[in-house]
């Protein structure tokens, strides 16, 4: 398979995007070009990297920004998921070599996950890039699965609160689950477009540390955030069931999606917890103990 050295990416500004854009361009491999509907603004983006401003309703627009590209990273958000069949479908005919779809989160391939509504979208996505590489064997796809996202923000306040002190346990708190870093995540794309033969139509499943909800609330008592905690606990079947009745009588909410999303990294047996990783072919090193506390320290300190 041809080596890759074009890459275009979708949503290059946003919390997943900009770190992969930054990563491609550290390694000095690729020439990076963001796609994006406004081409008069770089949204802080480096010099080195192209605009292309494009039509995600036009298949002509997307198709004419893609040719002469050999990969096409999307980092589009949960909300614009359905965006992304024009981009396959551009993406193929324009002779894309590899695509890594907006999938980044739980392992969809979990037939349990795979029956929750909230992810419908990435399936259906997934599904056209199995179609389009049946169909044209030069495009080829890979998805990243990387459970929970993990970071001194918002990525470890969904999970516990240690600025605030603050955390709904779930299923008694020591149930393992993955979480992985923005770095690590552009350090997968890094990987999957350097190793595409091992790669090629299939998940990767990473994690930057394997850890649990009672570990980081005792990390976070460890480094100063010894009281005042205000946990409460539940169980992630019950907020499986509450979801599931609340979405079929039109509540889509954000406390909603929260419930499915909290039911499929940290229910035991669901997809959050990966035994087998790709971390060593696609070169994420992981995190220490210490390096994990690192992380802790500034959420608290934030």
């Amino acid at each position: 398979m041809t080596a890759i050295k074009n890459v275009a990416i979708v949503g290059a500004t946003g919390l997943i995007g900009r770190p992969i854009v930054d990563g491609l361009l550290a390694s000095k491999l690729f020439n990076v070009t963001a796609l994006t509907r406004d081409g008069t603004r770089r949204r802080g983006l480096p010099t080195d990297v192209t605009i292309k401003q494009v039509d995600y309703d036009s298949l002509e627009s997307l198709e004419a920004a893609l040719k002469g590209q050999d990969a096409l990273v999307s980092a589009m958000s949960f909300e614009a998921i359905h965006v992304q069949k024009n981009l396959v479908d551009a993406a193929a005919n324009a002779g894309v070599k590899r695509m890594i779809p907006s999938e980044y989160g739980n392992d969809l391939l979990n037939p349990k996950l795979a029956a929750f509504p909230i992810y419908q979208p990435k399936i259906a996505i997934r599904e056209r890039c199995e179609q389009r590489a049946k169909e044209n064997p030069s495009f080829s796809w890979t998805t990243i699965h990387n459970a929970s996202f993990l970071g001194p923000d918002w990525t470890l306040d969904f999970i516990v609160d240690v600025k605030n002190r603050k955390a709904d346990v779930k299923d008694g708190g020591d149930v393992f689950f993955c979480a992985t870093t923005y770095h690590d995540i552009g350090q997968a794309v890094i990987g999957i477009f350097t190793h595409l033969e091992e790669t090629a139509n299939r998940p990767v499943r990473i994690s930057s540390v394997n850890t649990t909800q009672n570990e980081l609330i005792a990390m976070a008592k460890e480094l100063g955030a010894t009281d005042g905690w205000d946990i409460t606990y539940s169980d992630t079947e019950h907020l499986e069931n509450e979801a599931l009745r609340r979405w079929a009588e039109g509540d889509h909410s954000e406390e909603v999606i929260a419930m499915f999303i909290n039911r499929a990294f940290i229910g035991k047996g669901w997809g959050g917890y990966f035994p087998v990783r790709d971390n060593d072919l696609l070169g994420i090193k992981g995190l220490e103990r210490d390096e994990l506390k690192v992380i802790v320290k500034a959420a608290i300190d934030r």
